[in-house]
């Protein structure tokens, strides 16, 4: 979320009568089925299971990108109510939509779409979802039946999907923070398959377990052929703080890939060190815009984790200053 949208008020009413329409409602209409609880939230259900999927999936889907616009609004009781419409469209993007549901009632629905859901990529992205809450069962913040409960769902999708489905991937990527020998040995398998996507996710899953023992095979994989698998390395070196990637990092600051270079600024921020400032320094000073600017962003995160603090580190938490679980584009 990042930002609050503004603009004149509208009455639940009148949003209702828009989302009858034909037309596209305004954001302001939308605005209205924020908080919805009680009898609003069952008349809202009353006239959606009215609308034609089309129209239900087009409305989840603003929904979802007015949610990450607005730090105000409020669409978790819809998206929960989505998760189980006949719609695959509607599913998933109600899935997406919960990635700031941070609340352990929501684990049972999940778990309920990563197992029963007709559609790989609902349950693909369940499995995803699912992977906050194993990092908050690590942070000790959720119950430790509800960690087994997770950790026992996800296990199961892994070990009964096939090798070449999402469903596996992101459940490998979210057992990842689990710090077992388990879960050590999947990783350690999938890197060494023959499917290019799985051996990405491999890549993702040591970035996310923190074992530094993965640190020389991520690096290795720096100098990968394949974009995608230099993007993924950059990032998990970053995670894992390999001091010793700096100088592959460097490299890959002139790759021909952005986002490739974007991962390497990235990583240098999280890294640390004099070499890596003098790095993304550098970039900030560069002719090229597009890496300027992205460096600039870098130096900042580079400040915040490795700078000097003019407030106590005692307001925060310990599991608000690590990395959290970042929802992962285009694998």
């Amino acid at each position: 979320m990042t930002k609050k949208t503004s603009g004149s008020k509208v009455t639940f009413e009148r949003a209702i009568e828009a989302l009858r329409a034909e037309t596209e409602p305004s954001q302001e209409s939308l605005l209205a089925f924020s908080d919805l609880a009680g009898e609003r939230l069952a008349r809202w259900q009353s006239v959606w299971v009215t609308l034609p999927s089309d129209r239900r999936a087009s409305l989840t889907e603003q929904l979802r990108e007015l949610a990450e616009e607005d730090i105000e609004a409020d669409f978790r009781p819809i998206f929960r109510f989505g998760l189980s419409d006949p719609d695959e469209r509607v599913r998933l993007a109600s899935v997406e939509g919960l990635f700031e549901d941070d609340h352990p009632s929501l684990i049972p629905l999940l778990i309920t779409a990563l197992r029963d859901d007709p559609s790989p990529t609902v349950r693909a992205a369940a499995a995803e979802s699912l992977g906050r809450f194993v990092y908050f069962g690590e942070m000790d913040r959720l119950s430790e039946a509800r960690r087994r409960q997770v950790y026992a769902a996800l296990m199961h999708a892994l070990l009964t999907s096939p090798e070449d489905s999402p469903v596996r991937r992101r459940a490998l990527e979210s057992l990842a923070y689990v710090p077992n020998e388990e879960v050590d040995l999947h990783i350690r398998e999938a890197y060494h398959s023959e499917n290019d996507l799985l051996r990405l996710s491999a890549i993702v899953a040591m970035g996310r377990s923190g074992n530094r023992a993965y640190c020389e095979i991520v690096r290795s994989e720096l100098h990968s052929v394949s974009p995608a698998v230099r993007r993924r390395a950059a990032e998990a070196s970053g995670e894992l703080e390999d001091e010793d990637a700096v100088s592959d990092l460097a490299q890959l600051l002139d790759d021909p890939d952005n986002e490739v270079r974007f991962a390497a600024l990235d990583a240098l921020a999280l890294i640390g060190g004099n070499e890596a400032q003098k790095l993304l320094r550098a970039a900030a000073d560069s002719d090229d815009d597009v890496l300027a600017e992205y460096a600039e962003q870098a130096l900042e995160e580079f400040e915040f984790w490795h700078g000097e603090m003019d407030f106590p580190m005692a307001l925060f938490e310990e599991e608000d200053l690590k990395p959290k679980p970042i929802r992962r584009q285009g694998k």
